[in-house]
C-alpha cells in the first residue's frame, strides 16, 4: 500500500487563511484563527509566516501557483484554452477561485503586493486565448465571458444551478466563439 502524500502545512496554512476570508471576513483571518482553521500552533504559522503581511504575500505566491496548475491542467486536457476557461469558470470553489476571491477581499488593504499579482494572472490566460484564437478582441470577450459565468455561478450557488451558467450555455458560447473565429 502506498503512504500518503506528506502534509504540506504551509499550503494548508494558505487555504486556511483563503476560507476564513472568504467565509468570515478579512477581520476575522487574524493569525491564531489561521492556525487553529489549519489546525496547526501558531508557532508553526509563524515558522512559515513571520506576519499577516508574509501571509498574505504567500497566499499571492500560492494563487500564482495554483494559476500555472490550471494552465498546465488545460494544456494537457486536449481542450482550447478558451473552452477551459468558459467551463472552469463556473468552479468557484476550486481552490484557485478560493485564492482569487480571498485575494480580491484583501486588495483595500494590500492593494500594492496583490493587485498585479492578479493583473498578472488575467494576463496569463488572456495571452493563451489570444493567441489560440488570433483575435485579441475575441480573447477579450471570452475572459469577460468567463468572469460573468463566475460570477453568476457564485450568485446562484451549487444547490439550484442557474440556466446561465449550464453546460448547454457553456457550448453554445464555445460553439459562438468558434464561428467568430
Amino acid at each position: 500500500m502506498p503512504k500518503p502524500a506528506p502534509r504540506n502545512r504551509r499550503r494548508d496554512l494558505l487555504t486556511a487563511f483563503a476560507q476564513l476570508v472568504n467565509e468570515h471576513g478579512v477581520r476575522a483571518a487574524t493569525l491564531d484563527a489561521v492556525a487553529d482553521a489549519a489546525q496547526v500552533s501558531k508557532g508553526g504559522l509563524l515558522y512559515h509566516f513571520r506576519d499577516r503581511d508574509a501571509l498574505v504575500a504567500g497566499l499571492c505566491d500560492h494563487f500564482t501557483e495554483l494559476v500555472e496548475e490550471d494552465i498546465a491542467e488545460q494544456l494537457d486536457s486536449g481542450m482550447s484554452a478558451p473552452d477551459w476557461y468558459l467551463s472552469t469558470s463556473a468552479d468557484y470553489d476550486s481552490p484557485l477561485e478560493t485564492a482569487m476571491a480571498a485575494l480580491i477581499q484583501l486588495v483595500p488593504a494590500y492593494e500594492a503586493t496583490i493587485r498585479p499579482v492578479l493583473i498578472a494572472a488575467r494576463e496569463r490566460w488572456f495571452e493563451l486565448v489570444a493567441d489560440e484564437l488570433g483575435d485579441r478582441d475575441l480573447a477579450t470577450a471570452v475572459l469577460l465571458l468567463g468572469d460573468g459565468i463566475a460570477y453568476n455561478t457564485e450568485l446562484e450557488g451549487k444547490s439550484a444551478p442557474s440556466p446561465l451558467v449550464s453546460e448547454a450555455t457553456r457550448k453554445f458560447l464555445s460553439e459562438l466563439i468558434n464561428r467568430a473565429n
